[in-house]
């Protein structure tokens, strides 16, 4: 996987806060896609994104109007966004995902 395509997924899985003049990073997928293949770091957002979902339904049943709501749907779209471009750099690349 090329150094652009990391890049890539990692600008999914960060999070500028402007107000705040900070980033945060929902996970490191550049020392995982380092130390692990990519098989399993799909494997583990896969699993992150269902926590997220979990979560989802917990807010939701408790509190339609908590701002805790858009924070983990943000969150679940930016972990499905890297899960895919994972999975198309490595179509492209001829690699199994």
């Amino acid at each position: 996987m090329s150094t652009k395509e990391i890049e890539n997924i990692q600008n999914f899985l960060t999070i500028y806060k402007e107000d705040e003049n900070r980033r945060h990073q929902i996970v490191n997928v550049e020392l995982m896609l380092r130390k692990h293949p990519p098989t399993a770091v799909i494997s583990f957002l896969d699993g992150l994104h269902k926590e997220y979902a979990k979560k989802l339904q917990k807010i939701i049943r408790e509190d339609k109007t908590s701002s805790q709501l858009n924070k983990i749907l943000g969150t679940k779209f930016r972990i499905k966004m890297a899960i895919n471009c994972i999975k198309n750099a490595h179509k492209e690349g001829g690699q199994a995902a």
